[in-house]
C-alpha cells in the first residue's frame, strides 16, 4: 500500500477507540476515499433483517431522493456475490448489465467498487464507491479499500455492542423490568403524548408488603426471587404497550397508555386474584401487594401524576394487604 494511502488510513482510524458512534468514522472514511481515489460518491448498505431489504444508513454526495429509491434484496447478481463470495468486486458498464443496474443508485457511472462489511464471520452489508472515470484497480487500491471496509466493520460492530450494553442497562438485574430512571424518562414522554392527543393514561404503583417478612423467614435471595416471579406474572397480565419499571426495592410502577382507570383497575384486580393463589419458589410463598391507581389529569405534570399514585398507595397500605385504592 502506498505510503500516502497508509497515512490516510491511519488518520481515519484515529477515532475508532474514542468514538462510541460509528457515524463520524464512516464519514471520515468517505472523505478519505474521495481524497485518495477521487470517488464521486459512496454509501454503505446494510441488511435489514426485519424486511430482508438493504438499507442505506450512511452515504456521501448522494441525493436523498436517490437513497430512497434504492430498494434491493440480496440476489444472484453482484450484491449476492459481495455477501456470499467476493470480499471485493468491481462493476463496469458493458461487462454485465444486471450487475450494473443492481448497483446503479443515482447517475450513470464508469466504475463501482463494492467491498463487503461484516464481523464474527458474517456479512451484514457492503461499502460501495463510485467513479466517473475508469482506472486500473491494482492490489494497492484493493488493499486500501479492504482496510477501509475493515475499519468500518469494526466501528459498526463496536457501535452494536455498545447499543446492546446500553439496552441492558435499562433493565433491573433482579426483575428484568425497566430501571427507575429509564422508566421515568419514558413516562415523561408518555405524559406529553397523552396531553397532546387528549388520551387517557393510567398509572399504578404497587408495593409487595410481605417482602420484609419473607426476608426474615427465608432470606434475601428468596425474597428477590418472589419479587422476580411476581414481575413475570404481572407481565402476563398487561399489554405490549404497557410499561413496567422499578420504583423501590420492593415496588413496581406501571403506566398504561390510552387506558382509563376503570379498565386498568380490572387488570390489576385480575393480577391480584392470581397472586392470591400463586405459590412461588420452592417454599411455596404467596406474595401480597397493595396498589395505588390514578389517571392523568389535564393539568398534571410528571411530579403531580406520580404523587397522586403514591397517595393512593399510601391509603391502600393503611387499608390492609391486597388493597387497591383509586385516586381519581
Amino acid at each position: 500500500m502506498k505510503e500516502k494511502m497508509l497515512i490516510a488510513l491511519t488518520h481515519t482510524l484515529k477515532g475508532y477507540l474514542t468514538e462510541p458512534n460509528a457515524t463520524r468514522l464512516i464519514q471520515k472514511a468517505f472523505r478519505t476515499i474521495e481524497q485518495q481515489l477521487h470517488a464521486k460518491c459512496s454509501f454503505i448498505a446494510l441488511l435489514n433483517s426485519a424486511t430482508s431489504y438493504l438499507d442505506i444508513p450512511h452515504s456521501h454526495n448522494i441525493p436523498r431522493q436517490a437513497l430512497n429509491g434504492f430498494h434491493r434484496k440480496i440476489g444472484s447478481n453482484t450484491i449476492g456475490r459481495v455477501f456470499f463470495k467476493d470480499s471485493l468486486t468491481v462493476i463496469r458498464p458493458g461487462e454485465n448489465q444486471e450487475d450494473y443496474l443492481a448497483m446503479k443508485i443515482d447517475q450513470d457511472y464508469e466504475v463501482c467498487i463494492a467491498v463487503h462489511i461484516g464481523w464474527e464471520g458474517r456479512t451484514f452489508g457492503f461499502l460501495a464507491c463510485y467513479f466517473e472515470k475508469d482506472f486500473e484497480i491494482g492490489n494497492e487500491i484493493r488493499n486500501f479499500l479492504l482496510a477501509m471496509a475493515g475499519a468500518i466493520s469494526a466501528a459498526l460492530e463496536k457501535e452494536s455492542l455498545l447499543r446492546i450494553i446500553a439496552e441492558l442497562k435499562q433493565f433491573d438485574g433482579e426483575t428484568g423490568i425497566y430501571t427507575h430512571q429509564f422508566f421515568i424518562s419514558k413516562l415523561e414522554r408518555e405524559i406529553y403524548h397523552a396531553h397532546c392527543e387528549e388520551q387517557p393514561l393510567s398509572l399504578i404503583i404497587m408495593d409487595m408488603e410481605n417482602f420484609k417478612s419473607i426476608i426474615n423467614l427465608h432470606g434475601n435471595e428468596t425474597a428477590h426471587q418472589v419479587l422476580k416471579e411476581a414481575a413475570e406474572e404481572l407481565k402476563a397480565h398487561i399489554r405490549g404497550c404497557d410499561v413496567i419499571g422499578s420504583l423501590g426495592v420492593n415496588e413496581f410502577i406501571l403506566y398504561m397508555p390510552d387506558t382509563k382507570v376503570s379498565h386498568a383497575g380490572k387488570i390489576i384486580r385480575a393480577f391480584r386474584a392470581k397472586l392470591q393463589n400463586l405459590e412461588m419458589t420452592k417454599q411455596k410463598i404467596i406474595a401480597s401487594f397493595s396498589f395505588g391507581l390514578t389517571e392523568l389529569h389535564p393539568e398534571d405534570d410528571l411530579e403531580s401524576f406520580i404523587q397522586r399514585a403514591q397517595l393512593a398507595l399510601y391509603n391502600a397500605r393503611k387499608s390492609g394487604e391486597g388493597t387497591l385504592i383509586v385516586e381519581a
